[in-house]
């Protein structure tokens, strides 16, 4: 009965644990520039294209692991997994998603690939991200008062006072109440 009891609780525990690992989005990063697609293969239109290096969350993946259902930015799409690098924390971290992800408890989509609509406007399309602030023309600037070298005011004096002397007293002395027999001598 015991053994019957047990076997069962390693069953129920083994069917919960996987549910739970699947249940929170892996982060990883880019290793080149990707484009986000709107659906997991090459025939959908590009939404996007993730700079090489930029941090997309992965909510889940094609069985094999070759597409991935990503978001970067405010845009939601599909990106290849072989350019995808772990970015979370542990000993994961920075191995491709498709040799971590069963491990990291990626969600896997086995069938209803979820197909997206074309992007918001203002998605990353590629290109450069700054292409630098223009030309500062600064103000012209205007004659101020000039004025005199010396001091507004008279500063007073600083006065320091003398250091106080070091007080050496015996160390009973810190216990006020007990006389100086109950002290066992010190030698310096």
């Amino acid at each position: 009965m015991l053994i019957r009891f047990s076997l069962a609780f390693a069953a129920i525990v083994m069917m919960v644990l996987p549910a739970s690992a699947q249940s929170r989005p892996a982060i990883a990063f880019t290793t080149a520039n990707l484009n986000m697609r709107a659906g997991p293969g090459t025939n959908y239109p590009v939404m996007a294209t993730v700079p090489r290096g930029g941090g997309v969350t992965i909510f889940g993946c094609t069985a094999d692991f070759g597409w991935c259902d990503a978001a970067f930015t405010n845009v939601k799409g599909w990106v290849s997994g072989q350019y995808l690098s772990y970015g979370g924390e542990g000993i994961y971290y920075g191995r491709p998603i498709p040799s971590a992800g069963i491990n990291l408890g990626v969600q896997r989509y086995y069938r209803d690939y979820p197909i997206y609509a074309e992007a918001p406007a203002p998605a990353y399309r590629g290109g450069p991200v700054y292409k630098g602030d223009p030309p500062y023309d600064p103000p012209p600037v205007e004659p101020g008062p000039v004025y005199a070298p010396e001091p507004l005011y008279e500063a007073p004096p600083v006065v320091v006072a003398p250091p106080q002397p070091i007080i050496i007293r015996p160390y009973w002395d810190s216990f006020p109440g007990y006389p100086q027999r109950y002290f066992e001598p010190r030698i310096y």
